[in-house]
């Protein structure tokens, strides 16, 4: 009943968001909207967000060389596209899907590639956090005017409050959990460790530790710093190609671009499934910065084509990955 009542609590946030950002929006202007972009333009931007996967499945085997593994391309990468695939059924819990999957058919130890994964989204958070910092100052009046625009979309309807309120449940939730079991493991520390689940508990902390310690150990650090800078560089080209694609946005330039994709990353990593509702909305309000009344037009061609991509790629791997096992 626990799971089930979180995944309706995720699933009605996700509904919220959705239905205030498809608002007043006529469906028949959508699908016009849809049917006058450009083809070739969106074509690429599929191939660019194809062409991240691949990267990603590729950079995270360089945090896992330190371990002392060596995972084939095709079993990390398809680890990686059922991560994409797990996000859509609840959020975040397609990174802890990866690691079983290339635990069952690496034989890596589970704990030890959790800790890889901890350390790949710090960097990457690290990563967005510069590039937001460089893109306000680049875009600082834009910015303004965004943050404006949020805060009356949020007095306007309860869509910002649901999601400014889902992000701070999920803060408050995982630092009442991280206090409740420090506390727990000071007060009965001992107790705890005699027991199996302490020893399971113990097995997963060092294990962490030694996926977080790989991190620092990478062997090929210039190469990992190059995917890293070319992962980036190709969700900006998404961003841009879908931005030519559209009548309304093909003449905004290449810092919007950038200013649009912070604002869609910060879309995706919100605590919704697959950032839906949470992208559309956010791409919705700042490009009414710009004049643009049918953002989610954008917005629904964007997020919608990845989805299509996420899914169909995903479902491949996961029907690999099922009949390896079976073999």
């Amino acid at each position: 009943m626990k799971k089930v009542g979180k995944y309706l609590v995720f699933l009605s946030l996700t509904g919220v968001l959705l239905y205030f950002s498809f608002k007043g929006v006529s469906w028949k202007e959508l699908l016009s909207g849809i049917k006058e972009a450009n083809g070739w333009w969106i074509g690429a931007s599929m191939a660019a967000g194809y062409a991240a996967f691949l990267i990603r499945a590729r950079r995270w085997q360089f945090i896992i060389h330190p371990l002392g593994y060596n995972p084939s391309f095709k079993h990390t990468y398809d680890a990686v596209m059922m991560t994409y695939l797990a996000n859509f059924a609840m959020p975040r819990m397609g990174e802890v899907v990866r690691c079983g999957v290339l635990q069952r058919t690496e034989k890596i130890p589970f704990e030890s590639l959790l800790g890889t994964v901890v350390m790949e989204r710090a960097f990457d958070f690290i990563c967005l956090l510069l590039i937001s910092i460089s893109v306000i100052f680049l875009q600082f009046d834009t910015f303004v005017a965004f943050w404006g625009e949020l805060q009356a979309a949020e007095s306007a309807s309860a869509a910002g409050t649901a999601a400014s309120g889902g992000a701070l449940l999920y803060i408050l939730a995982g630092t009442a959990a991280f206090l409740a079991i420090a506390v727990g493991l000071l007060v009965f520390g001992k107790k705890i460790a005699a027991l199996s689940l302490g020893m399971k508990v113990k097995k997963l902390w060092f294990g962490l530790l030694d996926g977080l310690k790989a991190g620092f150990r990478l062997e090929r650090r210039v190469l990992f710093l190059t995917y890293t800078v070319g992962l980036w560089v190709i969700y900006f080209l998404q961003a841009y190609t879908v931005m030519l694609a559209m009548p309304d946005t093909v003449h905004l330039g290449a810092s919007d671009a950038l200013f649009l994709m912070v604002v869609g990353g910060l879309g995706w990593v919100a605590p919704v499934n697959a950032g839906i509702g949470a992208y559309h909305f956010l791409i919705k309000s700042a490009l009414l910065i710009y004049g643009v009344e049918n953002g989610v037009v954008f917005a629904t061609i964007s997020h919608e084509t990845q989805s299509l991509i996420m899914i169909l790629f995903g479902l491949v791997s996961w029907v690999s990955v099922m009949a390896m096992r079976r073999r």
